[in-house]
């Protein structure tokens, strides 16, 4: 089969391996055969890290993404079901993909193989808006307009938000009204946030990687306020503002959706994604053939106006 590997920062290359054993396969587990997959922000981090410490990158990372057909199965999936979800290991960049059958879930027959893979990222951001409560009427800002930015705002809408204002360092004005943007600031969030910008009740972190997007959340909060931290944080450690969030009695929400909610999560992003048709359309904007891993990641790496989610396709 074929398999990608991280050999530099950046750097894939491929390789004809021997595809999973099927009989070392765990319990509740499946194998995929690739049919989609998505590049994350998180992915292109990982892999600008380049080689492991100590010998090689695992074949297929990094990708978690992943739409595939069930090929073997010890899960409640049937061979043969088209499914969608996380890939456990991130390593789902290669043909035939083991992992745990918890995160996936049949897709939707009416959507393809490129936009059911914009599922799971929704799924993401539905599970952490699950853990905000009502924000209805509140005033609130994303930090970081790249695609879950762009779903948070779309999401935080929805929702009934009574404005939601983003900002970014590439200018999304373009894509504004179609994620339910009221404000696109095109700044970076330090000089946005020295800026008097006023106050948010509901303030959503989606950079990650760095301290100071966290720092620059903390500080236009409200009182009272929520600020959630989403990006994928870079170190154990991280220093907070803390009496500042003593002062405006701020609560700090993060985390990752954990494996026994993924399919729930799933399923709210499927039937979101039915409430809202247009959605994973003008998320997708890039597709390219499996075989240009290499060129997607370039692509996803080098953020820009009029790109969002870059996906990537073993049809064509």
């Amino acid at each position: 089969m074929w398999a990608y590997r991280l050999e530099g920062p950046l750097r894939f290359v491929r390789h004809e391996i021997d595809p999973p054993d099927e009989e070392s396969l765990p319990d509740g587990y499946v194998i995929l055969r690739f049919l989609a997959g998505g590049v994350c922000g998180s992915d292109i981090v990982r892999c600008r890290d380049g080689l492991a410490v100590e010998g090689s990158q695992p074949f297929g990372r990094s990708l978690h993404e992943i739409v595939g057909e069930v090929v073997t199965t010890r899960s409640d999936l049937p061979v043969g079901a088209r499914v969608v979800g996380w890939v456990a290991d991130t390593s789902g960049l290669r043909e035939f993909v083991p992992t745990d059958g918890v995160g996936l879930l049949p897709a939707d027959g009416a959507i393809d193989n490129v936009h059911a893979a914009a599922l799971q990222p929704l799924a993401c951001v539905l599970w952490a808006m699950s853990k905000l409560g009502d924000v209805r009427g509140m005033r609130a800002a994303v930090i970081g307009l790249g695609p879950i930015g762009l779903l948070f705002a779309h999401a935080l809408k929805s929702a009934g938000a009574a404005a939601v204002l983003g900002v970014d360092a590439v200018d999304r004005s373009d894509v504004a009204h179609t994620f339910g943007l009221d404000e696109v600031v095109h700044r970076t969030s330090r000089a946005w946030a020295l800026g008097d910008p006023g106050e948010f009740e509901v303030v959503v972190e989606a950079v990650g990687h760095q301290v100071g997007t966290m720092d620059d959340a903390i500080s236009v909060a409200a009182p009272g306020g929520t600020v959630l931290y989403f990006g994928n944080p870079d170190d154990e450690y991280y220093p907070v503002r803390f009496g500042m969030m003593m002062d405006r009695n701020l609560t700090l929400r993060a985390g990752r959706t954990p494996g026994p909610d993924r399919r729930g999560a799933l399923r709210r992003a499927s039937a979101y994604a039915a409430h809202h048709p247009a959605l994973l359309v003008d998320y997708v904007t890039d597709v390219l053939p499996a075989s240009e891993a290499q060129a997607a990641y370039e692509k996803a790496s080098r953020p820009a106006a009029g790109q969002l989610k870059v996906v990537l396709d073993a049809a064509v």
